[in-house]
């Protein structure tokens, strides 16, 4: 949790004595529990578990100009996106026997054609979840059962988990997936 702590914007909610310190620090422990379990997968991928995620914080905290313009809750965001938007390569042996059984993942690629690509399963499960890991990642946020991570302290129930859930989801989209003001 170090590095965490040592985060310009962790930093700087803990100069203003934010109310959000530990439920950033109780998302950090449930990102760092779960991400590892994405290794039953993407064991030869490149880290993403929270060394990779607090490594795009500090990429994410070097673009502010301004961190004093942003809110404790804007700053809060920022951390989670950057804590969570990988939670979606986290597949667990009942999605992968699902993905098998009906044959298509949640975006109606088939299982058995893209392992008659690669011939080869773990490659083919790679195929499958890799390109939706961010539409995942949503889904995973949404329905995740500490909702209380996700509540705006002193509020009446206000949440900010759909905010993060549409963060995270992004991460695998194109620009036309953002949904633009029409005129």
């Amino acid at each position: 949790m170090e590095q965490l702590k040592n985060n310009l914007l962790y930093v700087k909610l803990q100069e203003r004595e934010s109310k959000f310190i530990s439920m950033i620090e109780d998302t950090y422990r449930y990102s760092k529990d779960m991400l590892p379990k994405m290794n039953n997968i993407f064991n030869n991928y490149t880290e993403h578990g929270i060394d990779h995620s607090l490594r795009v914080l500090e990429y994410m905290s070097e673009l502010i100009n301004d961190i004093d313009a942003l809110s404790d809750l804007e700053i809060t965001m920022i951390i989670y996106a950057a804590l969570l938007h990988d939670i979606g390569m986290v597949v667990s042996d009942l999605e992968i026997n699902q993905l098998k059984s009906s044959d298509k993942n949640e975006t109606g690629m088939k299982y058995s054609l893209i392992y008659t690509e690669y011939k080869d399963e773990k490659s083919t499960l790679q195929e499958c979840f890799r390109p939706i890991h961010g539409l995942r990642a949503g889904k995973h946020i949404r329905n995740m059962k500490k909702q209380s991570l996700f509540c705006i302290p002193e509020t009446e129930g206000i949440s900010f988990a759909d905010d993060i859930a549409d963060i995270c989801a992004s991460h695998t989209e194109s620009n036309e997936w953002l949904k633009l003001p029409t005129c």
